[in-house]
């Protein structure tokens, strides 16, 4: 129970800190910002909104992978999931080391790239729970044990 607490507390942490480097680019990103009509990054409450957002996404949708799906079937999901994510870690930076993504102020940058981390983290930290588990478990996920079949 206490790794959980100390996991989601510096997630938030994470997440507050994404959204704000986020929301403060320097004045080549804030015009970045207006051109392409980045309207969800403009000011700290709607930055803050889309990481959450987004970060709560990726946090229920392996919740119910881990929950709804036999092990072997998560751990390929999961394990879809994290080279998914870890693509756009890469495409991000790449993005962001040239071109006029690279003018955007180096917090700005690290808040574009700490995002996809975030959901990696997330990723890896439930696929180790999935591996850590027991197939033991003959019944459904719930860890309820059926009735034999008479």
């Amino acid at each position: 129970m206490r790794n959980q607490f100390i996991f989601y507390s510096l997630l938030l942490i994470l997440i507050i800190l994404d959204a704000w480097l986020l929301a403060h680019p320097n004045l080549l990103g804030k015009i970045g910002v207006w051109i392409y009509k980045y309207s969800y990054l403009k000011t700290f409450p709607r930055a803050l909104g889309t990481v959450v957002l987004l970060s709560s996404l990726t946090l229920l949708l392996t919740w119910l992978i881990k929950h709804y799906f036999s092990l072997g079937t998560a751990r390929f999901i999961m394990g879809i999931l994290l080279a998914g994510t870890t693509y756009i870690l890469i495409q991000t930076i790449i993005q962001f080391s040239g071109g006029t993504y690279a003018h955007t102020g180096a917090g700005f940058k690290t808040g574009a790239i700490l995002l996809p981390l975030i959901l990696i983290i997330i990723v890896v930290k439930n696929l180790v729970e999935v591996f850590l588990q027991k197939e033991s478990l003959e019944s459904g996920r719930d860890g309820l044990k059926t009735l034999p079949e008479e």
